[in-house]
């Protein structure tokens, strides 16, 4: 989920236009530069240590898929409810029932769907989302099929938290209450917002996660380097073009979910063409609705006449990367 605190968008709107333009206005240039853009300033050391604190690792492909299939397809879903907004503090009932449409519509058509196609699905569930709504994640589960990853305790965003401890205990709090309603500690992370903090990667290990759902330097797995050595944790990407947050959300301009989901199709064509991977991740609040889940519907109709498409979860594609990888 993609959502951006309203508060953090505010204030760097607000410092932008208060601050920033005056200093334009009356200070050299190069200090101008160094405010706006403090890269140029930076030495060589820096902008390596900048790229390299988290980086693409190897693919991790397999020389054959399970089943003899010839592209792999993991369905996501980012089913944050109510959680992001009130990380802000929003109490208005209006906009909060907007986001609890995704537990109480858009995620029981979307798995309507799910189960009518007999295809499994990962669905990444923030703490606070599943107090709200008890019976989200046994809902989820029902099938057999789905996975559940962690997707933060209250959606909160990494990079503006105030220290470690408290990145830390956030995402322990969100470990113990998913943990407590499957039954297990989840195998999988997505960062709320796709973003990292400084201190992300390092929690990411401490907790055990096989794997991470945030980044995305590929359209494949691959192995996650810290400072150059290989953490041992997956990374599962994303792509900002896989999602309808940009096309269909408060910001979006797409006039039709039609154009969406050709881009959707095309981009597994590719995929079926690579005999590589498809990751699609969606969000029942947004995509939940009657017109996208009609596309959604068509799109899985469409992978499945092909021969030699398999529907995975995260867990178990991360477990057929590890061993392509050679690890256990």
């Amino acid at each position: 989920m993609n959502r951006l605190p309203l508060s953090l968008a505010t204030h760097f709107l607000f410092a932008s236009l208060v601050v920033t333009a005056p200093l334009r206005a009356q200070q050299p240039v190069a200090a101008s530069q160094a405010a706006t853009q403090p890269g140029t300033y930076w030495s060589d050391e820096k902008l390596l240590e900048t790229v390299n604190a988290v980086a693409m690792g190897p693919r991790l492909l397999p020389r054959a898929w399970p089943q003899g299939a010839r592209v792999a397809v993991l369905l996501t879903f980012d089913d944050d409810t109510q959680a992001p907004l009130l990380r802000d503090g929003t109490t208005e009932p209006t906009a909060l029932s907007a986001s609890d449409y995704g537990a109480q519509t858009g995620t029981p058509r979307l798995l309507e769907i799910l189960d009518r196609h007999k295809v499994p699905a990962t669905f990444f569930v923030t703490g606070v989302d599943s107090l709200i709504h008890p019976e989200l994640v046994p809902l989820l589960l029902k099938s057999g099929r789905n996975e559940i990853g962690i997707h933060g305790w209250v959606h909160e965003y990494p990079p503006g938290l105030d220290s470690e401890a408290e990145e830390e205990r956030l995402l322990d709090k969100a470990i113990a209450r998913i943990s407590s309603l499957t039954g297990k500690k989840p195998a999988g992370y997505r960062a709320p917002s796709w973003a990292f903090s400084s201190h992300t990667m390092d929690l990411i290990r401490k907790k055990g996660f096989l794997y991470d759902s945030s980044l995305g330097s590929s359209e494949v797995p691959y192995a996650i380097l810290a400072h150059g050595q290989d953490t041992g944790v997956v990374e599962l990407p994303i792509d900002w073009t896989l999602t309808e947050t940009p096309y269909l959300g408060a910001q979006g301009h797409m006039a039709s979910p039609d154009l969406l989901f050709q881009l959707y199709k095309q981009e597994f064509d590719g995929a079926y063409k690579e005999g590589t991977v498809f990751i699609l991740t969606l969000h029942p609040y947004l995509g939940g609705h009657r017109a996208p889940m009609q596309h959604l519907d068509d799109l899985i109709t469409y992978m499945q006449s092909k021969p030699g498409v398999w529907f995975t979860t995260g867990a178990e594609l991360t477990k057929v990367a590890r061993q392509a990888a050679g690890t256990p």
